[in-house]
């Protein structure tokens, strides 16, 4: 059991172990908000001044707790099984703090988890067209470039080729899995799109990510 605490999670954690258990338990409040709505800046930067540290390292204690939820509702941890936390300096009234965390929610995360399997969508295509508004009826000339795009996604994973050969072989209609997209910008939006996205892959490539992401999957 002790090994479910991952040791980037096992760092973040020995934060709340020097903490009044009040704070453990504002903490999985917290995390609980993170599941549904996301991270609460607000309330996380209070406590970071309360706490005198950073904002970071709150964030980072509360996504080491929703990886600990988790891994204990996939892997059905019990409750013997969870006191095991004490090999790694939980104290008893931590571990009954944790545990009441997991058990409580645990229902709540089963249901969080099949619906995020059941609704994924995957991207499988993306058109795109450079249109030109130039006339208007407040403004008769103008040059206003706008860019369409058609975004293919699908909620089924198909390798490339195999679709081709679907495609070829049946060509009555979509797939009831797919959906399709349509967006209108501009180009500033559109280079904003593109930073905040390339931002986005690169702090998918951190270790901090990659232990959060693995917690949702199967």
């Amino acid at each position: 059991m002790a090994q479910l605490i991952k040791q980037e999670q096992d760092k973040h954690l020995k934060f709340v172990l020097g903490q009044p258990e009040e704070v453990l338990v504002e903490f999985c409040k917290l995390a609980i908000e993170y599941i549904s709505n996301g991270i609460n800046e607000k309330k996380c930067t209070v406590a970071a001044k309360k706490l005198e540290t950073t904002f970071e390292t709150i964030k980072s204690c509360i996504e080491a707790l929703v990886c600990l939820l988790m891994d204990c509702t996939k892997l059905h941890i019990s409750e013997e099984e969870f006191r095991t936390l004490k090999t790694i300096d939980f104290t008893d009234s931590q571990i009954d703090i944790l545990w009441q965390f997991v058990s409580s929610k645990r229902k709540l995360v089963e249901n969080i988890l099949k619906n995020s399997t059941d609704s994924e969508l995957h991207f499988r295509d993306l058109e795109w067209r450079l249109e030109a508004k130039v006339a208007s009826r407040s403004l008769h000339r103008q040059a206003t470039p706008i860019i369409a795009m058609k975004l293919h996604l699908d909620s089924e994973v198909v390798n490339e080729h195999k679709e081709r050969l679907s495609q070829e072989a049946d060509t009555t209609g979509e797939s009831s899995t797919r959906q399709e997209i349509l967006l209108q910008t501009d180009p500033t939006s559109l280079v904003h799109l593109i930073q905040v996205l390339e931002q986005a892959l690169i702090d998918s490539k951190t270790h901090r990510v990659r232990n959060f992401v693995k917690s949702f999957q199967k």
